[in-house]
C-alpha cells in the first residue's frame, strides 16, 4: 500500500553522525538486479522496504519498527540493505551482499498512520510507543544501489574487515561506528548507480 506523502506524512529535517546500520530485505528471484522481492509470505502484504521509489524506509511498510526508532535515537545517518542474493545471477546465487544504502535526511513519526493503514496485523509499532518512517536526502549520492556484480559481497574477509564477528541472519541488524560505516561506503565509491534500474524494474515486477 503506497501512502500519500504530500498530504498524509509531516517530514522533519533530521541531524546526525556519521554513523550507519545494516538491514535486511528479501530479493527477487527472477531479476538479476537484486531489486526487493513483491512476494507476498503467508498471506502477508509484501514488504515495501527497501522503498527506492520514493526513497523511504519504514513508511509504506511496518516491519522493525523498533530497528528504525533506535536509528533516529543514536542519531544514525546511513542506512545500507543487505540480502541473500536470490536472483539470475548463479554465481551469487545465495550470498549475502550489501546492494545499496541511503543517507537519512529527514524523518516522520507515522504511527498513528500505520495503525490506521496497515492495522495491528501490520503494525510492528502497534506494541511501541513510536514509530518513525525515514527519508533519504534529495543529492544524487545518497540513495545508491548497485549492480549485481558490483554489490559487496559479504564474505567472512569482509565481515572481519567491518569487525563483524557473528553469523549473518535475516533478522541481523549491524551497527556502523564513524569508522566502519566511511569504510563502507568507500565500497561504492566510482561504481554506477542503478537505481532507476531498480524502480523500473519493480514497478515492472
Amino acid at each position: 500500500m503506497i501512502i500519500n506523502e504530500t498530504t498524509l506524512v509531516s517530514w522533519q529535517g533530521y541531524r546526525h553522525k556519521e554513523i550507519g546500520i545494516i538491514v535486511y530485505y528479501d530479493s527477487c528471484e527472477m531479476s538479476l538486479l537484486p531489486i526487493r522481492t513483491n512476494s507476498s509470505k503467508k498471506g502477508k502484504q509484501a514488504d515495501a522496504d527497501p522503498n527506492y521509489e520514493t526513497a523511504t524506509y519504514g513508511l509504506h511498510s511496518c516491519t522493525a519498527s523498533r530497528h528504525r526508532t533506535n536509528f533516529v535515537k543514536n542519531k544514525c545517518g546511513y542506512i545500507f540493505f543487505m540480502t541473500r542474493y536470490q536472483g539470475a545471477n548463479q554465481k551469487l546465487k545465495d550470498k549475502m551482499m550489501v546492494t545499496g544504502y541511503y543517507k537519512i535526511g529527514s524523518t516522520a513519526e507515522i504511527q498513528k498512520l500505520h495503525l490506521r493503514y496497515f492495522g495491528l496485523e501490520g503494525s510492528s509499532c502497534f506494541a511501541e510507543k513510536l514509530c518513525y518512517a525515514l527519508k533519504a536526502s534529495p543529492g544524487e549520492n545518497d540513495v545508491v544501489f548497485l549492480s549485481d556484480e558490483d554489490s559487496y559481497v559479504l564474505t567472512a574477509a569482509a565481515l572481519k574487515s567491518l569487525g563483524i564477528d557473528k553469523k549473518i541472519t535475516k533478522a541481523t541488524k549491524i551497527e556502523l561506528d564513524e569508522e566502519k560505516t566511511k569504510k563502507l561506503l568507500k565500497k561504492f565509491e566510482g561504481k554506477e548507480n542503478k537505481v532507476a534500474d531498480y524502480i523500473a524494474l519493480t514497478k515492472a515486477a
